[in-house]
């Protein structure tokens, strides 16, 4: 499902989130054609969810690789990601696409444009991920001169990709003894959710990693995380001041 279709006549986007009842209504009225999707140029067709949620697919008979179905979790949160930003008065797309300077094509769940000219992409990860994809997934976005920040489950996502890290660490604790779970390149944000097809109505539980660094021989095994149940806004004003403080 996506969010976003083009008119074929004007070139106008459409966001089915955002869109008002009477656009929308508009939008689900017009002949088949009217609308396309991003990218294929393929019509697109409206729908709305048992659970409300507006969108739009792909019309029968398109031959070509249809996108990864998204969860009703992954798509309420690009969706919620987009307003925090917008009402912190940033322009913010879904679904933005670009390339790097190899010509590798990247999609980002939301892309941010701050005022100053720089960029940032928000990727929602609810799946698990190797540790290798998450850094060159990270590494695109560099070389494209945008920043990333990951809003990823708390479990699996985050669990495992911390474990990860503290392998792909393993030198460093053999030097200091003491067990680093962070990088550089990531700026994670860990979100608790009951499941990928449920959705907290106004607030998440986010769990903000800082670097965490155990003695090998310490018996706190924990995680040394600041751990908040704050609103949608809030949670973006962080992802936003950690993007901007990577380089």
């Amino acid at each position: 499902m996506g969010q976003i279709a083009y008119n074929a006549a004007t070139g106008d986007m459409a966001e089915a989130f955002s869109a008002s009842d009477a656009a929308w209504l508009s939008i689900c009225n017009a002949p088949l054609g009217t609308w396309l999707m991003p990218r294929t140029a393929w019509p697109a067709v409206p729908k709305t969810s048992i659970r409300g949620l507006r969108f739009f697919a792909h019309a029968p008979g398109f031959t070509g690789q249809l996108p990864v179905p998204e969860s009703y979790a992954h798509t309420r949160l690009k969706i919620d990601v987009v307003k925090a930003v917008r009402a912190m008065g940033f322009r913010a797309e879904l679904e933005a696409w670009g390339t790097d300077g190899a010509g590798a094509e990247w999609i980002a769940d939301v892309l941010v444009f701050p005022a100053d000219g720089r960029r940032v992409a928000f990727e929602i990860q609810l799946s698990s991920q190797h540790l290798d994809d998450f850094l060159t997934r990270t590494q695109r976005y560099r070389r494209s001169g945008v920043r990333c920040c990951w809003i990823m489950s708390e479990r699996p996502v985050a669990l495992r990709s911390t474990k990860a890290l503290s392998y792909k660490n393993s030198q460093y604790r053999r030097e200091t003894g003491e067990v680093l779970c962070d990088c550089e390149e990531l700026v994670p944000f860990a979100i608790e959710l009951a499941g990928k097809d449920t959705y907290p109505r106004c607030f998440a539980t986010v769990q903000v990693r800082q670097r965490p660094a155990h003695k090998a021989d310490g018996a706190d095994r924990s995680y040394r995380r600041h751990a908040a149940r704050i609103s949608y806004l809030a949670a973006a004003r962080l992802a936003l001041e950690r993007a901007y403080s990577i380089g």
